[in-house]
């Protein structure tokens, strides 16, 4: 039964497959961007679809820039909207509603300045924090991009490749 039910999913994702790239692209831009971050785990879903996308035969490679281009895209938007709403965007909501993750953001950058946006990727709460919080901070571009750039690598890496791992064992 539990065969039969493997072997049909893994058939349903073979057929599909040309998905998986945009969907985890998707994803990740979610998961790096302001708000939407706050409903989409993408995290938890990526160690899913790199199990199920390396059993049915895909390549690690492809899913794995896919997601860290959506998450790097998706940095620079909320990076935006700090350099856009300055300082004031700890007045809109969430953050108006919630100043302690403005605090603990801005606490972070300010500590650990661009290494912040590498390990802000592996703290779930203030994740899509940190680049906007860097914004308001006055972090330059030319400091941003590559520190996001390194971050939305290893963010996608550390979360795909477990599921690749697991499925070679299989």
């Amino acid at each position: 039964m539990i065969d039969g039910i493997m072997a049909s999913a893994l058939d349903l994702v073979r057929k599909h497959i040309a998905y998986a790239e945009p969907i985890v692209f998707a994803l990740g831009f979610a998961e790096s961007t302001l708000i939407l971050s706050m409903f989409v785990p993408s995290s938890a879903l990526f160690l899913a679809i790199g199990g199920v996308h390396s059993a049915a035969g895909g390549s690690f490679v492809t899913v794995w820039l896919a997601a860290s281009i959506g998450a790097f895209l998706g940095d620079i938007v909320t990076y935006a909207i700090g350099r856009a709403f300055g300082r004031d965007i700890g007045d809109m909501w969430p953050l108006k509603n919630h100043p302690e993750w403005y605090v603990a953001a801005r606490g972070f950058v300010d500590r650990y300045g661009a290494s912040s946006l590498i390990l802000g990727k592996f703290t779930g709460a203030i994740r899509a924090f940190v680049p906007l919080v860097a914004a308001t901070m006055h972090m330059r571009w030319q400091v941003f991009l590559p520190a996001s750039f390194v971050s939305c690598l290893l963010w996608a890496g550390v979360f795909l490749a477990p599921g690749y791992g697991i499925s070679l064992l299989f």
